[in-house]
């Protein structure tokens, strides 16, 4: 059918019984010659549209963080590997933001140059970065674990730090929904 609805009606039928919340019939009434007239306005629209957005990127960064765990994880407890200790980069997964944090609270975000804490929240990071890295490749050549539980390590230590960042660019610009809500 096509044109503006104009009304909704409903109405009881015989089979219909007391105390049913949604019993009956349902009958549309249209008016021919116009086209269907949207209720939603643009901007709310935008709104629902930028809300989902959200909840899709926190699901897809629990996704992509899960699948960097899992590395982690086939590295330390496949059978050929069975050693733990590529498990201390967890120690990094969780200090890692923590500079980030400390300067984006402190730092004014009205000036458009850098400024020192961030530039040494910056360089902390970035330090703890590549000391996840060097972990397992240091444990590697001193034959504490396999180089093949160093490459799953590896590869869950970028898929991580890749989530991390990823959570960073979306939930940091300060906008609707950011982590400072949380």
């Amino acid at each position: 059918m096509s044109g503006r609805l104009l009304s909704y009606c409903r109405f009881k039928t015989p089979d219909d019984k007391e105390g049913k919340p949604h019993g009956g019939s349902r009958k549309f009434v249209y008016q021919e010659g116009e086209h269907i007239n949207n209720t939603q306005s643009t901007e709310q629209k935008f709104h629902t549209f930028i809300a989902m957005a959200g909840i899709k990127a926190l699901v897809g960064l629990s996704f992509s963080g899960a699948i960097g765990l899992t590395f982690l994880l086939l590295g330390c407890a496949l059978e050929q590997y069975g050693v733990y200790w590529p498990l201390f980069v967890l120690i990094f997964y969780i200090l890692s933001p923590i500079p980030t944090f400390i300067s984006r609270r402190l730092s004014d975000d009205t000036d458009s140059s850098s400024n020192a804490c961030r530039e040494l929240a910056y360089f902390l990071t970035t330090g703890i970065v590549v000391s996840s890295f060097g972990l397992p490749i240091v444990l590697a050549r001193t034959s504490t674990i396999q180089w093949g539980a160093c490459g799953l390590v590896m590869t869950g230590n970028a898929v991580i730090f890749l989530t991390i960042l990823g959570f960073f660019v979306v939930f940091g610009g300060g906008d609707d929904f950011s982590w400072e809500q949380w």
